[in-house]
């Protein structure tokens, strides 16, 4: 970043990855853009089933391989090339620019509201852009004006000190059978949510919401393809499936871990369980409201010997869609494809975008470049970008900015 002419700073988080601070000051213009991105990545297991290195960064034919390519190493780069473009071709940038890089959106950005709030007076801008994303399957770029919020939650059921001979399930309770028991009083099999208060603060689509998810292409049978499925769970269109997608508080485990799960046969009864949970959550519903609510929930059905513990918390966000940075980054994408954007009026994906609508009351949209997530392998073994869509990135990133440097 100082080699591109951006005056940096690694500022250091009290318990956490430092944030790397970067700021260009305009000489033509006094409005201001803070633009979001993250450097750190997901584990990159299972080592077997990569191609090659994880951190090589190979490149096959056009394809950059490698952990963060496409999630979000890509994005960063492209913000900071764009910026080093202007100021060798012009020695100017378009407006005020501040970058803010995080090391914990992996995590949930734990550490990012304390940063947030600490660092009000120097975060100041007009707009957000939250440059981490990816295309739509028609190649199109997509703006998402909020993301779903996340309540991520680990559960844990502890009954005997250790493991014990399997003949001996007469006499011991399971908690492996306690945390399937628990499970099943939290979602019903056609996908609705079981929880008693979980629905009470969702905010239905406004009718321009609505009309932006009837804008949108959604070629569902693409998708079926690429993860090997033959339908979607509990929807029959493309348009129903979309609407759920985009719509829905989900409930989804991610893992579970318990007893003997190696090769062959080992006939035991475990003595604890443990499985983790993420709740992604609509506009207006509260995490840290709704994990109180799930504690009573497990109480009320007699599951008082299931431990929560709370691993991430992130809340959902909005973005009116006549926003100005909304506005200028659909005319950039016009500028830098030559094809109109997908606007969601929804992320169906969760980040922190609330702490720069809520926490200093900003305009902020996430968008960005690089092969669709469902296949570019973003969270999985052989991660990819491709050097057309790094390129194409940093054209866009310059005509955001450009744009919204005269946008009212």
């Amino acid at each position: 970043m100082d080699a591109a002419g951006i005056k940096t700073q690694i500022l250091p988080e009290k318990n956490g990855n430092p944030i790397v601070y970067g700021e260009v000051k305009s000489k033509s213009s006094t409005k201001t853009l803070l633009i979001y991105g993250h450097y750190d990545v997901q584990p990159v297991e299972p080592l077997e089933e990569w191609d090659s290195g994880p951190f090589e960064a190979k490149l096959q034919g056009k394809k950059i391989v490698s952990r963060g390519a496409a999630d979000s190493k890509n994005n960063v780069t492209s913000c900071i090339k764009a910026t080093e473009s202007f100021l060798k071709a012009t020695g100017d940038v378009p407006l005020n620019l501040k970058f803010l890089f995080e090391g914990e959106e992996e995590i949930g950005s734990p550490h990012l509201p304390g940063f947030i709030d600490e660092n009000e007076e120097r975060l100041k801008a007009d707009s957000v852009v939250c440059y981490d994303g990816d295309f739509d399957e028609t190649g199109r770029p997509k703006i998402s004006l909020g993301v779903k919020g996340l309540l991520y939650v680990e559960l844990r059921c502890k009954k005997a000190r250790e493991d014990l001979h399997s003949s001996y399930a007469p006499l011991v309770d399971n908690p492996a059978w306690r945390l399937v028991w628990a499970l099943n009083t939290m979602k019903s099999a056609d996908g609705k949510i079981l929880i008693k208060g979980w629905y009470d603060d969702v905010e239905p689509f406004t009718s321009a919401q609505s009309r932006l998810v009837g804008k949108i292409p959604f070629r569902g049978e693409n998708l079926l393809k690429e993860w090997g499925l033959k339908k979607f769970l509990n929807a029959k269109t493309n348009r129903e499936a979309l609407k759920k997608y985009l719509m829905e508080p989900t409930c989804t485990i991610c893992g579970f871990k318990t007893g003997y799960i190696g090769q062959g046969s080992k006939t035991v009864l475990p003595g604890s369980a443990m499985l983790k949970i993420d709740f992604r959550l609509v506009y207006n519903q509260n995490p840290k409201k709704l994990l109180g609510i799930l504690k009573d929930h497990l109480h009320r059905h007699g599951f008082d010997d299931v431990q929560v513990k709370a691993l991430g918390f992130l809340e959902p966000s909005r973005t009116k869609p006549s926003a100005p940075i909304a506005r200028a980054a659909e005319k950039a994408a016009k500028i830098a494809y030559g094809r109109s954007a997908v606007v969601l009026p929804r992320n169906p994906a969760s980040g922190p975008d609330y702490l720069f609508t809520k926490r200093l009351g900003l305009d902020s949209i996430w968008t960005g470049s690089g092969p669709p997530s469902a296949y570019s392998h973003a969270h999985a073994p052989n991660e990819y970008t491709t050097t057309d869509d790094f390129m194409a990135g940093i054209r866009y990133i310059s005509a955001i900015m450009q744009e919204y440097a005269t946008t009212s």
